[in-house]
């Protein structure tokens, strides 16, 4: 008898460095004293390889603009940086597209071997 695989409840995630909440407030105090921020600039200032600056600002969400320029506090954004927030906006639109295409295809073709058992 075979069981059914469970294709709805997403897997935890390991991946990644982790992220603690010291971490968190000096990504946050680092940006707050000086605005637009490359990865560069940050791995200087705060001696973080490029993975964990990604993890850390992902982890904030929203509270982080995320692209091409660098990296500003989502509350520090006026009206001069809408060009650059609405750039963030449509990469990860365009990223969460991508994504689900991809997961789309692989249920399908889970479904496809599920289905010819």
């Amino acid at each position: 008898m075979t069981t059914q695989p469970d294709l709805f409840t997403a897997p935890p995630q390991t991946s990644g460095p982790a992220i603690t909440e010291a971490e968190i407030s000096d990504f946050v105090a680092h940006l707050m004293s000086h605005g637009w921020q490359t990865r560069g600039e940050i791995h200087r200032a705060l001696c973080w390889d490029e993975r964990k600056i990604r993890a850390v600002a992902q982890t904030l969400g929203g509270k982080v603009i995320r692209c091409q320029l660098g990296y500003k506090l989502t509350a520090q954004c006026g009206r001069e940086d809408l060009t650059h927030m609405q750039q963030a906006a449509n990469a990860a639109g365009s990223q969460s597209r991508i994504q689900r295409a991809y997961e789309l295809e692989v249920l399908r073709a889970i479904h496809a071997i599920v289905g010819n058992s």
